[in-house]
């Protein structure tokens, strides 16, 4: 009856694959890379640099605003004029002559133009640069991460789908086992405590297949959801190994070279060294060309005497200043010093990280191909259980322990080609090496059934 219900189960999730949409890893991939929202957030990060970076590049241009004024008296300006002495009339006070009405108005177009800055500008245009280089290195390292945890996801699905299969293997084989003890019982060839034995071998293994059915579920509802799908997904590519890896150094080199978290802390060092020069650049002095064009002054005296136009050059010496320039100065020397050790730690750290990954690939695959001789080894067990159990020759529960271990190794086995795939993944992320994942299925990979 068990057997007749774990068939059933088996039904259902086989018809829930039929109705998956099936994908395999580089469509998933690419799904992941087009519509996650932390990718797509790190890339409007990098517009959003790359915009401030386009606005830097204007500061060399002149600024021209127009200005306008009006302007009201509480009376005229008048200029006074010295009374003069006349002969026979004696002194005579002349009227004043009127320099602006009570109400004047004026405007003009100004222009500045910098010459010298110090250095400003270009520490300015170069502190921008460096922000467009972090960002685009972080969206980077989050594509890396994103990319691994993909793996995780895919390939956990895979993984928990076989292991479903082989628990189902089990509770057939322990099924046709219970029938067989049974039989055994009424025919007085074993004894009853034999049969249940392979009754308790029985529920046990279909224990484990339920928890092998939602661990099954369970990643496929992750895997789905991270690919962002209404249905339910149906990975196609295998589990794998790949007997070739070459050796440590390669992905070491690249990893020390091309690391986004090693492009992130040069960012910030660029960004350290524009603030010192930026810093630097208050003590100096600063030059510029100036223009300005009347556009419209009243009819007054003072109107009328108001150039059309004119323009010049302008000097600004910092002699006093309350910023605190020399220890701006300091501040900005302390943070490249501190970028330059904060490298030398990550070179570190990113140095063990892939010998500690390497070793953990090396060992998954070590593991993978020693358990094969002892898969073989439990699943001729079982045979000779089986035959020697008919015969009476063994007992039910040695029968029972070698079929639970041949499932066991065989579920062994598929969790050492997840630890390898999910170690390579990693690898390939930390060296920058990504796009050659499937290179290692396609050239030399074992499919892992």
């Amino acid at each position: 009856m068990k057997k007749v219900f774990y068939g059933v189960i088996s039904a259902i999730a086989l018809s829930c694959n039929v109705q998956a949409a099936a994908i395999d890893f580089s469509e998933a991939w690419y799904q992941v890379a087009q519509k996650n929202d932390a990718l797509q957030a790190k890339k409007e990060q990098v517009k959003y640099s790359e915009a401030l970076q386009d606005a830097a590049k204007s500061l060399y241009l002149p600024n021209v605003d127009i200005t306008g004024s009006y302007t009201h008296f509480d009376k005229p300006v008048v200029a006074e004029l010295p009374a003069i002495g006349l002969p026979i009339i004696g002194a005579v006070q002349l009227p004043g002559v009127p320099l602006t009405n009570q109400n004047f108005a004026h405007s003009s177009l100004n222009a500045v133009l910098p010459v010298y800055t110090g250095g400003r500008i270009t520490a300015a245009q170069d502190i921008r640069q460096a922000q467009v280089d972090e960002a685009q290195s972080n969206y980077n390292l989050a594509t890396r991460a994103t990319f691994t945890q993909l793996v995780q996801y895919y390939f956990g699905v895979v993984l928990a789908e076989q292991v479903y299969q082989v628990r189902l293997d089990a509770v057939d084989a322990l099924a046709d086992h219970l029938n067989h003890a049974v039989k055994f019982e009424q025919q007085g060839q074993i004894a009853k405590v034999e049969r249940l034995m392979a009754q308790v071998s029985l529920d046990k293994a279909q224990i484990e297949a339920q928890k092998a059915l939602r661990d099954y579920e369970i990643a496929k509802l992750a895997l789905t959801k991270m690919l962002k799908l209404q249905d339910s997904v149906l990975p196609t590519t295998p589990l794998f190994v790949n007997n070739s890896a070459t050796s440590v150094t390669p992905y070491l080199s690249k990893t020390l070279t091309d690391h986004p978290g090693m492009a992130i802390l040069n960012a910030k060092r660029d960004q350290a060294k524009g603030m010192v020069k930026m810093a630097s650049a208050k003590h100096l002095p600063e030059v510029m060309l100036y223009g300005n064009y009347n556009l419209y002054s009243d009819d007054s005296v003072t109107g009328e005497l108001l150039p059309e136009w004119m323009v010049g050059v302008g000097v600004r010496i910092p002699i006093v200043e309350r910023s605190g320039t020399s220890q701006e100065v300091v501040a900005a020397k302390s943070s490249v010093r501190q970028v330059n050790l904060l490298q030398m730690q990550m070179q570190q750290d990113l140095s063990i990280l892939v010998e500690k990954t390497y070793a953990e690939m090396s060992q998954a695959l070590e593991e993978y191909n020693s358990l094969a001789s002892s898969q073989a080894l439990s699943e001729e067990t079982v045979v000779l259980r089986q035959k020697a159990f008919s015969q009476g020759l063994s007992t039910s529960l040695e029968m029972a322990d070698a079929q639970l271990y041949a499932t066991s190794i065989r579920v062994q086995r598929l969790s050492a080609s997840y630890n390898y795939v999910k170690s390579l993944a990693q690898l390939l992320s930390v060296s920058g090496d990504i796009d050659r994942f499937m290179d290692y299925l396609q050239i030399n990979g074992i499919e892992v059934k």
